[in-house]
Parts: structure tokens; C-alpha cells; sequence
């Protein structure tokens, strides 16, 4: 399995034990996780900025749902989650190619589309199905939506842009 995935970012032929993997920033490979490590960064910030400024204070308005010890431990925990779905986007758009439908041509165009529908196909039924069961403001879900999609979007942007 980690052959063929490989096989798929590198573009080079893997036989055997002995192959030949381009990971310098000009390959698939390096452009990949280029463009993941990048979105992720932005996507920690953008989760700062949106979750942790703008939508932060509805919290207060649903105290028993939240842990009592908010920290650096967690802090440390969604930003790495942020990092790991920014390289996952970025390495299914390496894997796929993006979206392969009329008007979507390679490039940033299908990076950004592919953002979107990752998000689609994930974070908003999930994050939905969640707040349907978990006490929080529809101010707070919209902005854990917002947050993700700005994720997906930027991880697929980039993944588009960098892998043309």
C-alpha cells in the first residue's frame, strides 16, 4: 500500500526494494507536502482568527458543554489536526488530480473546487450531524463551518496551484 502511494505522489516507478523517489521541493512529492504544510499553517491561523476570536465568546453562552481546562495542550492538539486535514486534502488532490468535470481545468480553479467538495463530503455533514446532538450556538457551528472550509479550501488551492 505505502508503494503505490508513493508510486502515485512520486509519479516514479517503484520495483522492488530499490527505487528511485524524487523528494526534493521541485517533485510531486515535495509540491504535495509543500502545499499541506503551507495550508496548514495559514489554517491554524485562520482556526485562530475565526475560532478562537471571532465565534470564542458563544462559548460562554453553553459553559456545560466545553471542558473546564482550555490550554496549551489543546491549543497544541487542533493545531496539529489542522496540519494532518491540510496534508490529507493536499495529498487526495495528488492522488486524484483534483476534479475532473467540465469548466474545472487543472490549476488553482481545480485545487479550489476540490477544497470545497472535500468539505462538502466531510467536515460540513459531520460538524451539522454534530450540533444536532451537542449544545452549541448556531453562531459557534457556523464558524467551526467557516473554519473548515477555509481549511479544505486553502490545502486544495494550493495543492492545485503548486502541483500545475
Amino acid at each position: 500500500m505505502l508503494s503505490w502511494l508513493l508510486r502515485q505522489l512520486s509519479g516514479t516507478p517503484i520495483v522492488g526494494a530499490n527505487f528511485n523517489l524524487e523528494v526534493s521541493a521541485m517533485g510531486t512529492l515535495g509540491h504535495t507536502l509543500l502545499a499541506g504544510a503551507i495550508a496548514g499553517v495559514i489554517g491554524i491561523m485562520t482556526s485562530w482568527f475565526i475560532t478562537g476570536v471571532l465565534v470564542h465568546p458563544l462559548q460562554a453562552e453553553t459553559p456545560n458543554t466545553w471542558r473546564p481546562n482550555e490550554g496549551p495542550a489543546q491549543y497544541a492538539g487542533a493545531s496539529a489536526i489542522t496540519l494532518c486535514a491540510a496534508l490529507i486534502v493536499s495529498v487526495f488532490f495528488a492522488l486524484t488530480g483534483g476534479v475532473h468535470v467540465a469548466g474545472v481545468h487543472a490549476g488553482l480553479m481545480n485545487g479550489l473546487t476540490f477544497g470545497v467538495l472535500c468539505w462538502a463530503a466531510l467536515a460540513l455533514p459531520v460538524l451539522l450531524s454534530m450540533s444536532l446532538f451537542v449544545n452549541m450556538r448556531r453562531g459557534f457551528v457556523l464558524g467551526l463551518m467557516l473554519d473548515w472550509l477555509l481549511v479544505s479550501v486553502i490545502a486544495g488551492g494550493l495543492a492545485g496551484w503548486l502541483g500545475r
